[in-house]
């Protein structure tokens, strides 16, 4: 029984040890601050709360509308689900860079250049 009894005095010497200082658990939202009166924290709480609902209405009012942001490159116009709109960029991307290559191997030579009379023979063409 005490040898039980000192196990459990060094288990609990080692949590006690371990435990986080008030301060932390201020930070931590685990207490609240040792600062205010007891019967004032609610208030302190509901104050602070209201001011959070108070400054994110007025952005969310303040907020530019969609079509501002269209404008300014900041939201891309599109008719497609928001999970989808990545894939679609991808895809617009791709053929993009499919068009681009399909032109690039069908450009002319330099020679056939040459032949219609767009380059002259001494050119450089670098």
């Amino acid at each position: 029984m005490a040898e039980n009894l000192r196990k459990s005095n060094e288990e609990l010497d080692k949590f006690l040890k371990d435990r986080p200082n008030q301060k932390e658990l201020v930070e931590r939202n685990i207490l609240k601050d040792p600062k205010i009166a007891p019967a004032l924290q609610h208030q302190a709480e509901e104050l602070k709360r209201a001011k959070l609902e108070t400054a994110l209405a007025h952005k969310i009012e303040s907020r530019p509308p969609a079509s501002e942001l269209i404008d300014h490159n900041i939201l891309h116009a599109s008719h497609v689900a928001p999970a989808l709109q990545g894939k679609e960029a991808e895809l617009k991307r791709s053929q993009l860079e499919d068009m681009l290559k399909n032109k690039i191997n069908e450009r002319p030579t330099p020679d056939a250049l040459v032949e219609k009379h767009i380059l002259g023979k001494g050119d450089d063409i670098g």
